[in-house]
């Protein structure tokens, strides 16, 4: 739940015009990172292996939630555009496009590129938030 609630605050720093490259998914990275090392201390959860899986595990669900929320403001968006604007709705269809379709549209070699160094940050500031946490907490 907290890897999606922090998912979901990225995407809506993100829509607010505020994602900077790097900052944002260090930031993400940091929060989810410290609600992890929270948590364990609470389990008692100490065991190095589990942490990190869990770690890794919990911030590329962030970063799926990230992107399905931006999904969601596109669905939201288009229902807008076409209830606005007569012209837009005679070209566009009822239904806006599949996930699968939204993503393929979006994608491009630099767009994914930056999708996979914004993962691999908010999962590098995740895993080392609970490492660094971990040997405070020893």
């Amino acid at each position: 739940m907290a890897a999606i609630a922090i998912g979901g605050l990225a995407a809506t720093i993100h829509l607010a015009g505020f994602a900077p490259v790097g900052v944002l998914p260090l930031g993400v990275g940091l929060a989810l990172g410290a609600i992890l090392t929270g948590l364990a201390a609470v389990t008692r959860v100490t065991c190095g292996k589990r942490l990190i899986v869990g770690a890794a595990l919990l911030a590329i669900v962030a970063a799926l939630a990230e992107h399905a929320w931006l999904y969601r403001d596109f669905r939201r968006q288009w229902h807008e555009a076409r209830a606005k604007s007569p012209h837009i709705a005679m070209f566009r269809p009822e239904t806006p496009w599949s996930p699968a379709e939204y993503f393929a549209h979006e994608a491009s070699p630099g767009r994914v590129a930056l999708w996979c160094v914004d993962a691999a940050l908010v999962t590098a500031a995740t895993v080392g938030t609970v490492l660094g946490s971990r040997r405070l907490l020893q």
